[in-house]
């Protein structure tokens, strides 16, 4: 088993097996990358920004960035997994389009071409120095996110275990993050109460609706700052009201100004 830190496209692999797994050593969580999750082993759903995924063995679940999430183990059995981050630039756009759009969940049990990558990290990480391994790790991992993007289509999808009214929201919230939402207007949307909303937001997210609303809307602004656009036009694009409020929430949550892009 291992974990290891790569560099800027490939952020991160690792092969983790926890013997005893509870729900309180997870977190519902967001980042800027993208990951790349192979079930292995254990009893687990995965909470991907409202859908439940419940897999079996070499279920490989594609997580996108800036996408809330979680894992939710449902016993105490053996967990293991491999997990694979990556930057939204690590392939190309083509490439990154199929791999991150519906569905989330496939089955690779079948396919042993995409087994021996993995098998592959294994054998280079014992075998290999540390300089060594990233090396070959990164250019697996890009063999690896090419080969996957032709073959996801053909490739047996899982289904979410549930559809709820989370699902819903988070699909108006992503259409709508440039307008200004609260929980009144959605509620307003879906005819349900405003209590109603965000109890069960909170529950089945593990995430309040406000700042689940505005984590996607400053990482949105993050992205087209990166892109070039002026701070103060997204503040204005993602409708956050004042610049200082913008300012102190893009700070907290990437931990440098806006103007340190440019």
């Amino acid at each position: 088993m291992f974990e290891k830190q790569i560099g800027k496209s490939i952020l991160e692999v690792s092969h983790k097996c926890i013997e005893h797994p509870h729900e309180s050593i997870y977190f519902n969580h967001i980042h800027n990358h993208c990951e790349i999750l192979l079930f292995i082993s254990g009893d687990a759903n995965y909470n991907i920004d409202g859908q439940v995924f419940s897999p079996s063995p070499y279920d490989m679940l594609f997580i996108p960035a800036a996408t809330y999430h979680y894992l939710i183990p449902t016993s105490g059995a053996r967990y293991e997994n491999y997990v694979i981050g990556i930057s939204p630039d690590a392939v190309g756009e083509e490439h990154y389009r199929k791999l991150f759009a519906p569905p989330l969940m496939i089955s690779i049990k079948d396919d042993a071409e995409i087994k021996s990558f993995f098998k592959r990290l294994d054998v280079y990480e014992k075998a290999y120095s540390s300089e060594d391994f990233e090396q070959c790790a990164v250019a697996l991992i890009r063999e690896l996110l090419t080969y996957c993007s032709y073959r996801k289509s053909d490739l047996s999808s899982g289904r979410s275990k549930y559809v709820t009214y989370i699902e819903e929201m988070v699909k108006y919230i992503s259409e709508r993050i440039t307008d200004d939402l609260d929980a009144e207007n959605i509620a307003h949307h879906f005819l349900l109460s405003k209590s109603y909303v965000q109890n069960i937001f909170s529950q089945e997210m593990h995430i309040g609706l406000k700042k689940y609303i505005m984590q996607k809307k400053i990482y949105s602004a993050h992205s087209d700052i990166v892109n070039g656009m002026r701070p103060i036009d997204a503040c204005e694009k993602y409708n956050f009201g004042d610049y200082s409020s913008f300012y102190r929430l893009y700070k907290k949550t990437f931990g440098f100004p806006p103007s340190a892009i440019r």
